[in-house]
């Protein structure tokens, strides 16, 4: 069971939900064509940054753990999906507060939880210049005629942003 979520139907692809204890929830699928390279390619119409973002937390500390929300970030990957079929996620998790392996975790979670095994997705990790790993992934359609390119255009991008 999920929470009712809503498409702001903008240019970032949005939805907002909130939970029973008030946090407010933003799902974008912002366009990324340029990110595997060359704008101009078949598949990067396709190409999109997820992102989860709290826009309301009542709470000081970090919003209460709630099964809904996973199930709700899901049902809101099913509805954007069914309407950009071949559509491509990458998910970065955010790390401007050190914790984007506790995200990665948790997404993980979800992830494996509510997964119908409609959708395939690729764990890489990207380290800078100073040795800082950021953890991204790869969230794709088990149907999307171009997986394989897809994917090795990620993984090739994840060595080459580590190197």
């Amino acid at each position: 069971m999920n929470y009712l979520f809503r498409n702001l139907n903008d240019s970032s692809n949005s939805y907002l939900f909130e939970t029973n204890s008030g946090v407010v929830y933003q799902i974008k699928f912002k366009p990324t064509p340029y990110l595997f390279g060359d704008e101009k390619t078949e598949i990067s119409k396709y190409i999109f940054e997820f992102i989860i973002e709290v826009v309301n937390n009542p709470y000081s500390k970090l919003p209460p753990s709630d099964n809904k929300v996973g199930a709700t970030v899901v049902a809101i990957f099913i509805d954007f999906y069914s309407k950009i079929g071949n559509a491509v996620s990458i998910y970065i998790c955010d790390s401007s507060d050190g914790k984007e392996f506790i995200r990665k975790r948790k997404f993980d979670q979800w992830f494996s939880q509510f997964n119908d095994e409609t959708f395939v997705k690729i764990d890489e990790v990207i380290i800078d210049s100073d040795k800082n790993k950021f953890p991204i992934s790869l969230i794709i359609s088990k149907l999307n005629p171009n997986r394989s390119k897809i994917i090795d255009a990620f993984i090739e991008i994840a060595i080459n942003q580590s190197k």
